[in-house]
């Protein structure tokens, strides 16, 4: 391997670091200082904004990664041209595409770094700041994330349960409601009971303190009550996802369980799909921003970090713009989740194409 590449990447890992830094501490402050008004209330403590800012500092960081990979990538690439050395690099043999490798490898290892944070490290503590902040910095009473109010699913073709109360940490619903309808949509017979818990051990869910109607016609019913009755929900509470949590403070795995539980439950899981595909497409958004933005540094003949910031962020804010976009078209169910996902990657994918084509590079 040609030692000007390893020359290549060293050169790109400061100004990705600079950029890193300052613009994290610019989020990281702005969000704590937010906090910080949240004082005079009565019960926020610096501590308890502190341990938020500090839980929720991943998240940010792999927020503004790929701006600062953009503004690496610009970086190295402006200063080559600025020292002469992209036009050294040229005339001995070099093409542009092959000067580009160093880069684009470092990218990708940024990326793969970023995706391992997004799907191990960022969800749990994103969890851990969302209790942080409605426990000690704006209390909610009763405040569980694990508890979830009013919640229905779908059990089988013609079987609905709702649920005044939800906790599947603890394996517990409360105030059910299972109804069994009949072929034309008339109800059959319904299950009323205090609570739902699941048998481990069984593997199954049980019915307690239960009355068991029968809708003989529209004007009788038979009922039996009952202190214990197995259930027909077959679902483990790990395999549940019943909790509001933005979907887009999930890991991919989280998603794609929740997904296949809407599915079964007959819910709407154009929001999560979505989300989904757009974490997938997280790799690719990176790299097509930053081949975007390299041109733009061989076409400048001086070297100026100003100029380079300013290209950076135009870009950066125009890419996640047309994310922001697809985002909430497809969460909305207006276009598939797939296109919403990936559609900025195939947007600016062509528009690099071309801008390759159109530079010769």
């Amino acid at each position: 391997m040609p030692r000007i590449y390893f020359y290549i990447a060293r050169k790109f890992w400061g100004p990705f670091l600079f950029a890193l830094g300052v613009f994290a501490a610019l989020v990281v402050l702005g969000d704590t200082f937010e906090k910080l008004k949240t004082l005079n209330n009565g019960y926020s403590t610096l501590g308890a904004v502190l341990s938020y800012s500090l839980a929720t500092f991943p998240n940010w960081l792999a927020t503004i990664m790929p701006v600062a990979c953009l503004l690496g990538a610009i970086s190295v690439i402006s200063e080559m041209v600025a020292n002469g050395e992209w036009t050294a690099c040229v005339a001995g043999g070099f093409s542009p595409k092959q000067l580009f490798i160093p880069v684009v490898v470092c990218l990708l290892l940024v990326t793969g770094l970023t995706m391992l944070m997004q799907e191990f490290v960022v969800p749990p503590l994103n969890i851990k700041a969302e209790t942080i902040y409605y426990t000690k910095i704006k209390p909610q009473e009763g405040f569980n994330l694990q508890t979830e109010y009013d919640v229905a699913m779908k059990i089988s073709p013609r079987q609905m349960l709702y649920a005044k109360k939800v906790d599947l940490s603890a394996g517990k619903m409360e105030e059910i409601s299972l109804d069994t309808y009949d072929s034309v949509w008339n109800i059959s017979n319904q299950i009323v009971a205090t609570s739902m818990t699941w048998d481990e051990n069984r593997h199954a869910w049980t019915f307690q303190d239960g009355t068991k109607r029968t809708f003989v016609d529209k004007m009788d019913t038979q009922e039996e009550h009952f202190d214990l009755a197995d259930s027909p929900v077959s679902t483990a509470p790990a395999d549940m996802s019943v909790n509001r949590t933005e979907s887009k403070l999930l890991s991919i795995r989280d998603l794609s369980k929740r997904i296949r539980f809407f599915k079964q439950s007959g819910l709407a899981y154009y929001e999560a799909e979505t989300a989904r595909q757009a974490k997938l497409a997280t790799p690719f958004v990176t790299l097509i921003m930053c081949l975007l933005g390299i041109p733009f540094a061989i076409s400048m003949r001086r070297k100026s970090k100003i100029l380079n910031i300013l290209a950076s962020m135009v870009i950066a804010f125009t890419f996640w713009w047309l994310i922001s976009m697809f985002t909430s078209i497809g969460e909305n169910g207006y276009i598939n989740p797939f296109l919403a996902g990936w559609g900025p990657v195939i947007v600016f994918g062509i528009v690099v194409f071309f801008e390759f084509k159109w530079l010769k590079l």
